[in-house]
């Protein structure tokens, strides 16, 4: 793996600076379409609406010049990693930093918004019905301290490859972390019907997600084994790490004026529309720049990807 990812840096600088050298390497690189974490599969959403934002991604990407046929979906990193090692790779990933730097890929363009991770705790019974989120910054040290050593010992749900799920699992928070498989109908809003199946009055259970949903999540519409879950105390455990958002990542050997074009298209994004906003996974805060070395390897620690 480090060899590889040797390889894919060297070629991205050929690519970059037109070394003689490299370009008998940069020319021998072929490549073709591109691969997409499409944010709608992770949410759950139908087959028509993940297929509506493949669609967009592809008519976004096209006037970059990019090969935009094929793009297929991926699910997690191992169908990156299996991507990648084809005889011919795809030319570019757009997905979250969890699949994109997994795939060895340079960033070129990323949504530089700051996406903090949380877990929600479902806790002890109370006497308040559908008590809202608390969060943990709001409690006492001894407080504070007591949640955190029970979060140690409890099983959290996460999304498998989420960002976020991968920065709860390296900062060690719970006491196990298990993976929902992203699916159409079967995504992130399915983590608090897990959890409520999960739950017990004397068995805490979390699920994580982003900081902003896990301060608004409320068990009112959930149902579980046991009704007390209404009850039920709901803690907001954030991470101490945070990440970038979607972006795209390039192959190594992507020429120079391919590169510049692709990059430019997004960050001269302006208001896109709602179809085009949900299928590059965009807020309201969106902005789009080139993370620094220094950025990219705090990223993989804080991602736990170079175990």
């Amino acid at each position: 793996m480090a060899i590889t990812r040797l390889r894919l840096s060297w070629l991205f600088y050929c690519a970059i600076f037109q070394w003689p050298i490299c370009v008998a390497a940069v020319a021998a690189e072929t490549c073709e379409g591109g691969i997409y974490l499409n944010p709608q599969v992770i949410r759950g959403e139908a087959t028509a609406q993940t297929e509506i934002a493949l669609q967009e991604v592809i008519a976004f990407m096209r006037p970059s010049g990019l090969s935009v046929v094929p793009v297929t979906h991926v699910r997690d990193t191992q169908e990156v990693l299996a991507a990648v090692k084809r005889a011919t790779p795809p030319c570019w990933v757009y997905g979250n930093p969890v699949v994109g730097l997994s795939s060895g890929y340079r960033p070129a363009a990323v949504n530089m918004e700051e996406i903090r991770a949380a877990v929600l705790v479902i806790a002890d019974v109370t006497d308040t019905l559908h008590p809202k989120p608390q969060d943990l910054s709001a409690l006492s040290a001894s407080e504070q301290e007591a949640v955190l050593s029970r979060l140690k010992k409890t099983p959290c749900l996460g999304m498998k490859s989420g960002v976020t799920k991968e920065m709860v699992k390296a900062q060690g928070l719970c006491g196990e972390v298990l993976e929902l498989i992203p699916q159409n109908g079967l995504g992130q809003g399915y983590l608090p019907t897990k959890a409520a199946y999960q739950w017990r009055a004397d068995r805490w259970v979390g699920l994580i997600t982003r900081l902003s949903s896990a301060r608004e999540i409320s068990m009112a519409k959930h149902v579980g084994p046991d009704s007390r879950l209404h009850k039920a105390k709901l803690y907001s455990v954030p991470s101490a790490a945070s990440s970038w958002g979607y972006g795209l990542y390039l192959h190594p050997a992507t020429p120079v004026d391919k590169t510049h074009r692709a990059v430019s298209l997004f960050q001269s994004l302006r208001n896109p529309d709602t179809l085009l906003r949900r299928a590059l996974d965009l807020s309201d805060d969106y902005h789009f720049g080139v993370p620094s070395e220094e950025a990219i390897k705090l990223m993989q620690r804080q991602l736990a990807l170079s175990r």
